[in-house]
């Protein structure tokens, strides 16, 4: 009797929206550098000199990278570079997610163009076409920004703020070489 082979499955998505980021600790670190930047948070501070962030007085090791504090010291400001890096990724991920939202409103728009133009019989009200345009404008747009477009935007936003930290991540190690 000859064995089936057992159907392939597909393989897990990893990461979020699919891209998983060689620095953990700065995804991690993503949603707190976003209260910064909105100054949500106060400017001064006790950092971690590695990863930049936010850390406790008693603390001992950084609870986002896990350097031992008495090695990586600490700092009491985050650098301008490292939150241009962070907001490349925040205005990135923004910029598409209202591109694809926009799009969806532009279809919605076409959608009730159609309708009222062209629709036959019932379909051509214009209650009809109405609520296709502010029913199905929402539906769109939500689909499109958030659902689609933003899972693009995130991936281009982490790629390009984990590419400014690799930077960021050499020039300050051949400055402390140097």
């Amino acid at each position: 009797m000859a064995e089936q082979a057992s159907p392939a499955k597909a393989p897990e998505p990893q990461g979020e929206a699919g891209y998983i980021s060689p620095y953990p600790y700065v995804e991690r670190l993503q949603e707190k550098m976003d209260e910064r930047l909105a100054k949500k948070v106060p400017v001064k501070g006790r950092f971690c000199g590695f990863c930049y962030g936010r850390i406790r007085a008693e603390a001992e090791t950084c609870p986002y990278c896990a350097h031992a504090i008495a090695s990586a010291g600490t700092v009491d400001e985050v650098p301008q570079e490292v939150l241009r890096a962070y907001l490349v990724k925040q205005k990135t991920e923004a910029r598409w997610v209202h591109l694809g939202a926009f799009s969806g409103l532009i279809v919605a728009m076409f959608l009730f163009l159609y309708l009222v133009v062209w629709g036959p019989g019932l379909l051509g009200h214009p209650a009809v076409g109405f609520a296709v345009l502010i029913g199905g404008g929402y539906v769109l747009a939500q689909l499109f920004g958030p659902l689609l477009a933003g899972q693009v935007g995130y991936r281009k936003g982490a790629r390009k703020r984990d590419e400014l930290w690799a930077a960021y991540l050499a020039k300050r190690d051949r400055a402390i070489d140097d």
